[in-house]
């Protein structure tokens, strides 16, 4: 693979609705496949720029950041405060990198930006060991915790926390 310079990553915009729920939707059929029912993917395709709007546009306790390449968003990082009845008081709620730009340290840098070394726990699909592996390098463990993932189909997700 040819080195190439970082991907650029800057705090979302509304305008960035769009990039980002086609980047969100291409990332999970990347990452699930065939695990998710094709109705959940259809659904996120019409209903993900308006949803993704409308939490970049009144983002309150949450704080995206987007990662570009040649100007196509290759990558995202939400955080948010999870207040005094989350098992810690950060929790970051997405990371995604597209599997083309994986590898590239895009997914450490936007959680640096997002989380920083704070005190966080986050939801991870139970069977995707590469992003587990990935979490436990930033100081991430397995709590025992886990939940039917959100219009997953059949996955379960496992808690992490540092």
């Amino acid at each position: 693979m040819p080195t190439l310079p970082a991907a650029r990553i800057r705090p979302a915009t509304v305008l960035d609705a769009p990039a980002i729920a086609r980047a969100h939707l291409q990332a999970w059929r990347e990452t699930y496949g065939e695990l998710v029912p094709a109705g959940v993917y259809a659904q996120r395709e019409a209903e993900g720029p308006g949803r993704w709007e409308a939490m970049l546009a009144d983002p309150g306790a949450t704080m995206t950041w987007v990662a570009q390449r040649d100007d196509e968003v290759v990558g995202f990082a939400t955080a948010l405060a999870a207040g005094p009845a989350g098992v810690r008081p950060l929790q970051l709620s997405r990371l995604y990198v597209l599997a083309a730009e994986q590898g590239r340290r895009t997914g450490t840098h936007l959680l640096e930006l997002a989380i920083g070394d704070a005190p966080c726990f986050l939801w991870v699909a139970e069977g995707n060991t590469r992003a587990q592996g990935f979490y436990r390098s930033h100081g991430f463990e397995a709590d025992g915790a886990r939940e039917p993932v959100a219009a997953g189909g059949h996955l379960l997700a496992i808690r992490m926390v540092r």
